[in-house]
């Protein structure tokens, strides 16, 4: 039987190998340069979407949305690929504003260190939108656009105690130590148990939110813990179905298993009985509304700010038929 790929699948609906993609959706040659910041410019024809590495598959999803997002506008849409590097990223942001684009979606590889290359984008009259990873204090955007990783966090731990509704122990996987994604979904775990007398921190590791660590890490953990020692396992991303199909191929069926966000792994590992549950962070709807935000600023009209938060609906075995996905990871 086959129950783990030690290899995360980057897997995306859009071209990944080149550092830029661009999506001409009308004529690219006769899209006019953006007016900027200003409602004035009466048109949103021209974005460059700057996005932090497209080898991650849940990252395609989102530059996906905002891909499907453009045809339905008729916005020329121009994606950048920063493979994880804060040089590259910034550097492509200050190209972008000599482009004069309509404005700029910013998935920042880094919070404090792109507010530089942001202010640049202000002094010019380039309006950014920021998307699932923001920027830091000094920098004026239009909303920042996504989910609240706390409320993540507190979400898995919600479902934590759904499934075990009179307690138990609780390993935590985190993702990348000292990631603010990683910091703000542990916060939000950590409360949540801490005001629940009947839920044990049994220890924290980390899997990188990658594939082959997270199997690592159920095999030492479920080494480490004999039956009736560890009750639940909840991971901060969706590597957490290998392990899940781990313990089930061994018979440790008395651990129950939270992962986080929607691949098609983890919707078969739910089906099958391996995963409790997980949380959907919907990079397609976040994609797709961080464009959406963003011509509406330009063309005039009203934008939530300073944030635009998506939902982030729990899919266990009893809602999972509910809920469509189409990516790999």
């Amino acid at each position: 039987m086959k129950w783990f790929n030690t290899n995360r699948k980057a897997v995306a609906p859009i071209a990944l190998a080149s550092a830029v993609t661009v999506i001409c959706l009308s004529s690219c040659s006769s899209a006019a340069p953006g007016a900027g910041a200003t409602a004035a410019s009466g048109s949103c024809s021209k974005v460059t979407a700057l996005v932090n590495d497209l080898q991650n598959p849940w990252n395609a999803t989102l530059a996906q949305g905002m891909t499907e997002q453009a045809a339905k506008l008729g916005v020329n849409l121009t994606v950048q690929n920063a493979a994880g590097v804060i040089a590259t990223q910034a550097s492509q942001l200050q190209q972008a504003v000599t482009s004069k684009p309509d404005g700029i979606l910013l998935q920042a590889t880094e919070s404090n260190g792109l507010v530089p290359a942001v202010k640049i984008a202000n002094r010019n009259s380039v309006p950014v939108a920021t998307v699932n990873a923001n920027v830091g204090q000094g920098a004026d955007v239009v909303t920042f656009v996504g989910v609240d990783q706390k409320d993540y966090g507190i979400a898995l731990a919600k479902l934590v105690e759904e499934a075990l509704p009179n307690g138990g122990n609780v390993a935590i996987i985190q993702g990348v130590v000292g990631n603010p994604v990683e910091i703000d979904r542990t916060e939000g775990i950590t409360e949540t148990f801490a005001a629940n007398p009947s839920i044990k921190i049994a220890t924290t590791v980390t899997d990188s939110w990658n594939n082959a660590d997270n199997l690592a890490a159920v095999q030492d953990l479920l080494a480490k813990y004999p039956k009736g020692t560890l009750d639940a396992v909840v991971a901060e991303g969706p590597e957490m179905y290998v392990g899940a199909q781990y313990a089930a191929s061994i018979g440790r069926d008395d651990v129950k298993f939270i992962a986080g966000d929607f691949p098609i792994e983890v919707q078969e590992a739910i089906k099958a009985g391996h995963l409790y549950g997980t949380i959907l962070q919907d990079g397609a709807t976040i994609g797709a509304r961080s464009l959406e935000d963003l011509c509406a600023h330009v063309t005039g009209k009203s934008v939530p700010t300073p944030t635009d938060f998506i939902d982030l609906p729990s899919i266990t075995s009893k809602n999972v038929a509910d809920f469509k996905t189409s990516w790999h990871w």
